[in-house]
């Protein structure tokens, strides 16, 4: 009888939206489980899923655009990822970029400071250690 009981709560639960955050729309409610809203943050699809991967933190030299792929190319702006102290996921090969006195073809998996989640920026800009120490720090995407 007990084991009836509860069933019968957890489904009034369930049905009142109690149980999964707000009823009849089949998801948690984001305030239920703590986690930040989505509306603002912008993801590409088919990009890699940032959430694999532990956040290492480098130091970037200068303000940057962010890209929703690889490339340095104006129709992949994404936003800015601002110099100073940032957290990467991954390295990523992408299209060539030459600038800072360095050239690569590898792109860093972040999140920028404009709001947008798994983008990229071209490792060039970091700072000497971190252009020094980058592969064996980042897992590749």
């Amino acid at each position: 009888m007990r084991t009836r009981t509860l069933g019968s709560c957890f489904a009034g639960l369930l049905a009142t939206g109690l149980l999964i955050g707000t009823a009849g729309s089949g998801q948690a409610s984001e305030a239920a489980v703590g986690v930040r809203p989505a509306a603002s943050m912008q993801t590409p699809a088919g990009s890699a899923k940032a959430a694999a991967y532990p956040k290492v933190y480098l130091n970037t030299v200068i303000n940057q655009w962010t890209h929703w792929t690889p490339d340095w190319y104006d129709s992949t702006h994404a936003g800015w990822l601002y110099a100073g102290s940032n957290y990467f996921y991954c390295i990523k090969e992408g299209v060539y970029y030459s600038d800072n006195g360095r050239k690569s073809k590898y792109w860093l998996l972040t999140d920028d400071d404009s709001g947008n989640r798994n983008v990229y920026v071209s490792e060039v800009y970091l700072d000497q250690w971190g252009w020094d120490n980058v592969y064996s720090l980042l897992d590749y995407c």
